[in-house]
């Protein structure tokens, strides 16, 4: 009986996803300063910007990208800038339970950039609209 539910599973684990980057993305902009002793020295020291700008595209990153994956607009190559911004910030946060949180949901977006468009995704739609053009276009 469940089986007739799998072909969500897809939309399920890409919309969980961008829920949480959406989430983030939009914390970010709503409260720039309390992610502002996240932001590691080596960035500051590299980007001739303040910490709070930083903050600021980080969010608007992290709102954008997520965005397009919660449409299925660029699925793959989204997916995988995705999970590796999460790898980085991995790295900036260190060990611990966050990281812990942040690797799972990392490899948990490297899972959709592995498994590409599902059947929802509006890359599939786009993919079916440029068959049919070109299709009319060569009649």
């Amino acid at each position: 009986m469940i089986e007739k539910y799998k072909k969500y599973s897809p939309l399920v684990l890409r919309t969980a996803i961008a829920i949480v980057f959406l989430w983030f993305g939009f914390s970010q902009l709503k409260n720039p300063d309390s992610w502002v002793r996240m932001m590691p020295m080596y960035i500051q020291s590299i980007i001739p910007l303040s910490v709070r700008d930083l903050i600021y595209l980080n969010g608007t990153f992290e709102i954008v990208f997520a965005t397009l994956l919660l449409l299925g607009l660029y699925t793959r190559f989204v997916s995988f800038l995705l999970s590796l911004h999460l790898l980085h910030i991995i790295t900036i946060l260190g060990y611990g339970a966050v990281a812990a949180r942040d690797f799972s949901l990392a490899i948990a977006t490297f899972v959709i950039f592995l498994n590409g468009a599902d059947e929802f995704c509006l890359d599939r739609y786009r993919k079916k609209k440029e068959h049919k053009e070109k299709a009319s276009a060569e009649s």
